[in-house]
């Protein structure tokens, strides 16, 4: 008898990164011997762990459906930039949602693991990294690779009807469903001929060790959450780089839900397991990071109490109307957009090979030229992605006035 070997049907949150072809990178660039068979093996056993890392996306009778890939995940590698982690590499979500891409230069490397948006969001990837990077640290040193296999992850449609949240039901028609078990799939090698993935150009900001404890210490102190400063200072970045009044700007950013829900969700448990959020600050909001930030976190809050958080994307996909945004960018001139991915958790490695920083990549069908930031913790710094067109005439200025404020901002600590 022949197994099914689909999965199950994209929800509409999962749709919407179908339709734009995007996959997210998450790069930790390493000094010291790396040892490709290993990687190999080691990438080779953590997708064999989790599915959806060798899924593709394919037409069935009723829309799109995640399916096993006849393409077995293999790692890339090329000499480069490490700035351009995705150099070399070739993405087809219909062949494959996962890829594990290597740059060299001299001594230096990055190693960047790709998703596809519809299988996994930050959390979910960082997870599969550490994992990664685990099972390599046993290769190398020659032990067993032991990674427990996973169920293939949940859509937020799903998760949230289960615990009662939203309608449950879409209005196109979609309800949540069982996850299918799949047969064994084929195996064959990538073709890795044709062009590189359209890149999106990201230019990285990083915090001292100093100014990092500075930021959390101001954020102690005065109650806000390291997140909500950030968000302040970049929205006054960008109402001093655009010369707009703090007002006519829109600050909107995703909540990771999966502690906020009742049971909460593990890592990998779900695709997007995300909220969104918009602020727009007022007239009687002091123009300085804390107070906004303050202010931020305080609507954070509000809107996990309330769950207007929770149901934001189910209430956006199936109401796209205006009123049913948490944000309106009609509204405003300007939209300013930070994903914070939070910190980096904690990532083994052999000892002749040290993790030195980490980066935000993406790869999509269409480039959009608003810019925007993403945000994270690695070791003891934060890192801050601009990820703007490179072209962008005011880019330099942008960064400057980043690095000016927070200056400004941890000296007075």
């Amino acid at each position: 008898m022949k197994r099914d070997r689909t999965w199950r049907a994209l929800a509409p949150s999962e749709r919407v990164q179908a339709g734009k072809e995007a996959y997210i990178g998450y790069a930790v660039h390493a000094t010291g011997r790396l040892h490709l068979d290993a990687l190999t093996t080691a990438y080779d056993a953590v997708c064999r762990a989790y599915p959806q890392l060798m899924a593709r996306i394919d037409t069935g009778d009723d829309g799109l459906v995640f399916a096993a890939s006849d393409t077995r995940p293999e790692v890339h590698t090329c000499d480069g930039d490490l700035e351009r982690p995705l150099a070399g590499v070739q993405l087809d979500q219909h062949q494959m949602l996962s890829a594990l891409n290597v740059v060299h230069d001299g001594e230096a490397t990055s190693i960047c693991l790709l998703t596809h948006h519809s299988i996994a969001d930050a959390q979910h990837s960082l997870e599969v990294l550490a994992a990664v990077l685990s099972c390599y640290t046993d290769v190398v040193g020659g032990a067993p690779i032991d990674v427990p296999c996973r169920p293939f992850p949940r859509s937020l449609e799903d998760l949230l009807a289960e615990r009662g949240i939203g309608r449950g039901t879409a209005d196109d028609g979609w309800a949540p469903q069982p996850s299918m078990v799949p047969g064994q799939p084929a195996v064959r090698r990538q073709d890795t001929r044709g062009q590189d993935a359209p890149a999106r150009h990201v230019v990285q900001h990083r915090m001292t060790a100093a100014q990092t404890s500075a930021l959390a210490d101001i954020g102690h102190r005065e109650k806000v959450t390291v997140n909500g400063l950030s968000a302040g200072i970049l929205l006054l970045v960008e109402a001093e780089v655009r010369d707009l009044p703090l007002t006519e700007l829109i600050y909107r950013s995703t909540v990771n839900l999966r502690s906020h829900l009742t049971p909460p969700v593990g890592p990998t448990e779900g695709t997007n397991v995300i909220g969104a959020m918009g602020f727009t600050a007022t007239d009687d909001i002091a123009r300085d990071a804390v107070t906004i930030g303050r202010a931020i976190s305080a609507r954070v809050r509000a809107g996990l109490a309330d769950g207007s958080i929770q149901r934001s994307l189910l209430d956006l996909l199936s109401r796209p109307t205006p009123d049913s945004k948490p944000w309106d960018p009609s509204t405003a001139p300007a939209v300013v957009s930070m994903m914070n991915w939070g910190r980096v958790p904690p990532m083994r490695t052999p000892n002749d090979l040290r993790l030195t920083n980490f980066r935000s990549a993406s790869s999509m069908k269409e480039m959009t030229t608003m810019g925007g930031y993403v945000v994270n913790t690695f070791g003891s710094r934060i890192g801050i992605d601009l990820a703007w067109p490179e072209n962008d005439s005011e880019l330099p200025r942008r960064i400057e006035c980043l690095r000016d404020r927070l200056q400004r901002l941890t000296l007075r600590s």
